[in-house]
Formats: structure tokens, C-alpha cells, sequence
């Protein structure tokens, strides 16, 4: 079986601290903002949908939020103890089935997150469903696997599994200290990954929050879904990564 997968008060005493490390914190890098493009991924008739009104429950967990991102430990270059290459390869095999359901992990996060979802007779194969309201561009997207690409559809690549927390930021972070087995949990860890148009994911690559944000209504969930992600592993980030952090979750707070 599959699973089925939180924004006006903020407490007085977060305000005044988050103010208080912005204050000391200047020249935040700016958020690049993603390009749109136009693709046969696109669904003929579909329109954005328009994000849900602010929810004050929300809106308390981005203040607490951004407390907790400025608290979040930040890297250190140490030339006595310098960090190793990142390879992919230390994070063990892509897409492992770590929760033991008999299906890779893309296909749960492609079951998860689409809709109108067709199964191959395995039971896992995703072949075909729709995004709707893509985190990354805010459009629908039709996905079509390669066995059954209509042609002008993108196939198998249209849709990808995108780490919110890229898995070099992670061993930068501190997961090249990890056993290789805590490495494989979190490179499957499903918290940890979205169903995501191709072209916008490959466009992030590694990138980490000072340096691109989603341009689009998923921009205060991807800070806030960041910071959780970071804290629960125990990673730490670079020091522009934290800042970015902060201030978008205090906006978000204020929104």
C-alpha cells in the first residue's frame, strides 16, 4: 500500500530573534529565478492553480522555522581535516527500495505525487500520470515512461525525482562522515524527494538555497521542507545557505 504524503501571528520572542540575525547578517545573495518554458509536457487545457489561503498554523511553523535555520550549524573549512570528493557513488545505489514495498523509490515518489496515475503490470512501473501544478514551474505535466511516449513528450525524463537537499550538499554537509548505509537512507528517503519537471530540476542541479529558490508558489514549503530536511539528518550548511534560509522563512512568516 501506498502512503499519501503546513502559513498571520508569529511569537513576539521568534520575531525579535530572527530580526536580530538578519540585522547581523548582509548582502544576501539574490534568488534566481527559474525560466519558463513551453514543452509537449505541458497539458493542453491545464491552468495553475492558485495556492491555498495563508494558514496561520503555517505561518507560525516559518517563524519557527527561521529560528531554527539560524541555529542550523554552519560548515568550517578545516585544511587539517579536508573534506573528501564528492562521488555519487558513496550514496549507494539510485533509487533503492529501502522501504522494503517491492518498488524502486522514483516510482513511489512518481505514484505519490501524480495523478491519474497508470501502473504497469508489475504493480510499480509508473507510465503515465499528470503533475499538476508542478513545484518548479507551476504548470501540469504530462508524463509519459519511454515505453509509452507519445512522440513530442519528453518519455521517462519529463518527471524526475529531485532532492530538496542535493546529495553533494549533503556530503559537504557532513554525510561524507556517514556509514554508507545512513548515505543509501537518505538518498531514498521519500521526506527528501519530489516528482519535478526535468528541464527545472536539471537547472537547479546542485544548487543550494543562496543560490536558487523555486520561482513559483513553492518557494516558502521548499525553505521550510530545507530546513527541516537539514536539522533532522544533522547536516550543517554553508553560511550564504543558512542566511537565504532565514530571510526567506521570516518573509514567508510575514506573507
Amino acid at each position: 500500500m501506498r502512503s499519501s504524503t503546513k502559513i498571520k501571528s508569529a511569537a513576539g520572542a521568534c520575531a525579535a530573534l530572527i530580526g536580530f540575525v538578519i540585522a547581523m547578517t548582509a548582502n544576501f545573495p539574490d534568488v534566481q529565478a527559474l525560466a519558463n518554458h513551453e514543452s509537449a509536457t505541458a497539458a493542453p487545457t491545464a491552468m495553475p492553480i492558485e495556492p491555498a489561503p495563508a494558514d496561520p498554523d503555517q505561518v507560525a511553523s516559518y517563524a519557527e522555522a527561521a529560528v531554527e535555520a539560524a541555529a542550523l550549524p554552519v560548515i568550517v573549512d578545516d585544511t587539517n581535516a579536508p573534506v573528501p570528493q564528492y562521488q555519487r557513488d558513496s550514496f549507494g545505489t539510485a533509487w533503492a527500495d529501502i522501504d522494503g514495498n517491492g518498488c524502486r523509490q522514483r516510482d513511489d515518489v512518481l505514484a505519490r505525487d501524480l495523478v491519474d496515475v497508470v501502473l504497469d503490470d508489475n504493480g510499480c512501473t509508473v507510465l503515465s500520470g499528470v503533475l499538476v501544478n508542478d513545484p518548479y514551474t507551476g504548470g501540469d505535466i504530462v508524463f509519459q515512461h519511454d515505453r509509452v511516449a507519445e512522440p513530442g513528450n519528453p518519455g521517462s525524463q519529463g518527471v524526475q525525482g529531485e532532492h530538496i537537499v542535493s546529495l553533494k550538499a549533503a556530503h559537504v554537509g557532513g554525510a561524507w562522515a556517514w556509514t554508507d548505509d545512513r548515505r543509501l537512507q537518505f538518498a531514498n528517503d521519500l521526506g527528501n524527494v519530489i516528482a519535478v519537471d526535468g528541464i527545472a530540476n536539471q537547472s537547479k542541479q546542485d544548487a543550494g538555497p543562496s543560490d536558487w529558490l523555486p520561482a513559483t508558489w513553492y518557494r516558502c514549503p521548499y525553505v521550510l521542507k530545507y530546513t527541516q530536511i537539514v536539522d533532522t539528518w544533522g547536516l550543517s550548511v554553508t553560511v550564504a545557505d543558512r542566511d537565504a534560509l532565514v530571510q526567506n522563512l521570516t518573509t514567508c512568516g510575514a506573507e
